[in-house]
């Protein structure tokens, strides 16, 4: 890279090779290879880090001793970011340079965009459910909706800090940090969007695992049903005065 400051920033968390989809960390930065911008990733495991921290494509990283979860993660990156755009990537994407521009495009051009991405949701947060997905190739227009999924998505950096918007850490290591920032979005009377883009291939690890997966989170076992159910509690506990207000 240039000794300029970098136009764009891609947050990389990364736990493993991703052994349920035919991409990982390694296919992510070969496609990155070729897209302008720095490159942050995130360790979260040892055995990754030791392969891939000389990696030429890499311009950043931090190696955390223990599994920081995805909160934690994503704001590590963030504060390490110099872009004006933050792209906040899973090591399990595929991408190429014209969906990065689509998401840019969008996030400078719509109204109070402070996150945008390919999928987000409607939700009826009093029965805490989704009411629709936005999903890839179920809609043509940008949508403006209450979160926006963390696997793919873009932060208009400015406006995320001078509104003082941060995952809130209390929501690792997974689980309802998206809605959660979508509330702190709305209520700085900001906006996030699920917009068209199509250009990338995603497949679903734990967030949409049936079994009760086991996740190893600062050196401790936590199954991810007894996430779910806490970090709704908390969401509840955080949020309660809001979305019960009649």
């Amino acid at each position: 890279m240039s000794n300029d400051q970098p136009v764009r920033s891609f947050v990389v968390p990364v736990l493993d090779f991703s052994p349920h989809s035919p991409y990982n960390i390694r296919t992510l930065l070969e496609d990155l290879a070729d897209i302008p911008g720095e490159v942050i990733c995130i360790f979260n495991s040892r055995a990754v880090y030791e392969e891939l921290k000389d990696h030429k494509r890499i311009d950043k990283y931090c190696f955390n001793k223990l599994n920081a979860g995805v909160s934690r993660s994503w704001n590590i990156g963030i504060n390490l970011s110099e872009g004006k755009t933050i792209f906040i990537l899973n090591a399990d994407l595929k991408i190429n340079l014209p969906v990065i521009e689509m998401l840019e495009y969008y996030l400078f051009s719509l109204h109070n965009a402070v996150i945008v991405g390919p999928q987000g949701t409607h939700i009826d947060y009093q029965n805490l459910q989704i009411i629709r997905y936005f999903e890839k190739g179920m809609f043509n227009v940008p949508v403006q909706t209450q979160d926006v999924s963390g696997f793919f998505f873009a932060v208009h950096i400015e406006r995320f800090l001078s509104h003082k918007l941060m995952f809130d850490i209390r929501f690792s290591p997974c689980f309802f940090e998206e809605w959660d920032m979508g509330l702190q979005i709305m209520q700085a009377g900001l906006a996030c969007y699920a917009v068209p883009a199509t250009g990338f291939e995603h497949h679903w690890g734990v967030s949409q695992a049936r079994e009760n997966s086991r996740i190893n989170y600062f050196g401790r076992e936590v199954y991810r049903d007894d996430i779910l159910q806490e970090n709704r509690k908390k969401f509840i506990e955080k949020w309660g005065s809001l979305i019960y207000r009649k």
